[in-house]
């Protein structure tokens, strides 16, 4: 069994499988802790080939009304979700990075996480 997944995380790796970057910085994601609060901060080595985006790092938040935002260094606010977008937050894409096979590396691991702050109680 062990000897199958292997040789499926070979043939996967070997046909440029997967959707993140092509060379992350941490390809081993390492974990976030248990968030407090409706924001966190997050960088590319908590989240390594999922990791969407062309700024390695920002801060995670949900607004009222589950709006699901993306801060960058620079502060600038983007939205994750519909209902940021329906709010008037700046689109995510400027930021969105490209992954392995061209295409844009998908947001819904981030998505997740900002969306799970909706429900902590701080």
């Amino acid at each position: 069994m062990i000897a199958g997944l292997i040789v499926g995380a070979l043939a996967t790796s070997a046909c440029g499988g997967g959707s993140g970057p092509k060379n992350p910085e941490h390809p081993v994601p390492s974990h976030l802790p248990p968030p407090t609060s409706s924001s966190q901060t997050i960088s590319s080595e908590n989240m390594g080939y999922l990791w969407p985006l062309t700024v390695d790092h920002g801060t995670l938040e949900c607004r009222p009304g589950d709006l699901a935002v993306f801060i960058a260094p620079d502060g600038t606010v983007y939205a994750l979700n519909d209902n940021a977008s329906t709010a008037g937050i700046a689109s995510i894409e400027p930021l969105r990075a490209t992954g392995a096979g061209g295409d844009k590396i998908s947001l819904g691991a981030m998505r997740s996480k900002t969306l799970a702050l909706c429900h902590v109680s701080g």
